[in-house]
């Protein structure tokens, strides 16, 4: 079997078929998706069920609630196929992406293939993301250009990297992050694109991604607390692949920037009592993440603010949706 599509399942019933619909679809057939029913409380699980009765491609299992990251490591341990790529459950597939894997294999049999996305909401435009100027097959010193594309928060989603089953030996320590919530993406990219020898790019938007409210993101306070872990990890990893110089720290100490500004974002936009979310930030900024952040960061108010501790003015200027004149 070509290849193994990973999808773990949990309340995604809304878009669950039309995830699962694009996938029956796809011109190539030489396929199995699992799905793994990661604990759902809505009606998941029996459209789980129905597919798999319906087209033997499709396995299902039903599992006690253990999260994303727990879900992909039994999709894998149960992936029969020589390339597994990992679908979220409610997105959306071009009908051609096998074929196009499936092509580039039969070119290169590449380590890993990566290949454009496109992000899209209910009704609007889909916006395309992409990475290089022309398909690419790239090797040795020249993946530098992917330990790069690490450190940008658009190269996150494990689910534009389709890779062979020999590098699912090149894990996280699934003991030590065993319940992260946040930044599972990043983390098992980084160990993807760094044990690769060779990766496939290929130019074309085969998957899109799609937004709503639960991509948003709900106000997670433990969410940075798990970003710090994994980009301490991430470092360690591309610490062994490239001379770490001022340059790299540079692009790294950017990316902690980003995490950092979208988590003030959440907690401007949520509801926790004003002394709450500054004794909250105290805690944060002690973080290696937030060090980070700072050198990369700006002189606007909202980073001069921070680095004197004014933390429950800055949550004021937040709530009383004066953001702009903080950035």
């Amino acid at each position: 079997m070509r290849f193994s599509l990973m999808i773990p399942v949990y309340n995604a019933e809304p878009y669950l078929e039309a995830a699962l619909d694009a996938v029956r679809a796809q011109t190539y057939t030489d396929f199995e998706a699992l799905l793994i029913d990661d604990g759902s409380t809505d009606g998941s699980a029996s459209v789980c069920d129905r597919y798999a009765e319906q087209d033997r491609r499709f396995r299902v299992w039903h599992t006690e609630n253990h999260g994303v990251f727990l879900a992909r490591k039994f999709a894998e341990e149960h992936a029969r196929g020589e390339y597994l790529l990992f679908l979220d459950a409610d997105d959306l597939t071009e009908p051609t992406l096998l074929q196009a894997l499936n092509d580039a294999v039969d070119l290169y049999s590449p380590d890993l293939i990566t290949f454009d996305f496109s992000t899209f909401r209910e009704n609007e435009a889909p916006r395309l993301e992409t990475f290089l100027p022309q398909d690419a097959f790239l090797q040795g010193g020249e993946l530098e250009v992917f330990y790069r594309f690490l450190l940008s928060t658009r190269f996150n989603s494990l689910c534009i990297k389709c890779f062979h089953r020999r590098l699912s030996a090149c894990a996280p320590d699934y003991a030590a992050f065993a319940g992260i919530r946040h930044g599972e993406d990043l983390l098992r990219s980084a160990y993807l694109v760094c044990a690769a020898g060779n990766i496939c790019y290929v130019r074309r938007s085969l998957y899109s991604y799609r937004l709503g409210p639960g991509h948003s993101g709900d106000f997670d306070a433990d969410s940075i607390f798990y970003y710090d872990r994994v980009d301490r990890e991430v470092r360690r990893l591309l610490a062994q692949k490239v001379r770490f110089d001022d340059a790299w720290q540079a692009l790294f100490d950017d990316l902690c920037r980003k995490q950092l500004d979208n988590y003030l974002r959440l907690l401007s936009y949520g509801t926790t009592p004003v002394r709450k979310a500054a004794a909250l930030l105290r805690d944060v900024m002690r973080l290696e993440l937030s060090q980070n952040a700072l050198r990369a960061a700006d002189d606007s108010l909202k980073y001069r603010l921070l680095r004197r501790g004014r933390y429950a003015l800055l949550v004021r200027l937040h709530r009383g949706k004066r953001w702009r004149h903080a950035q």
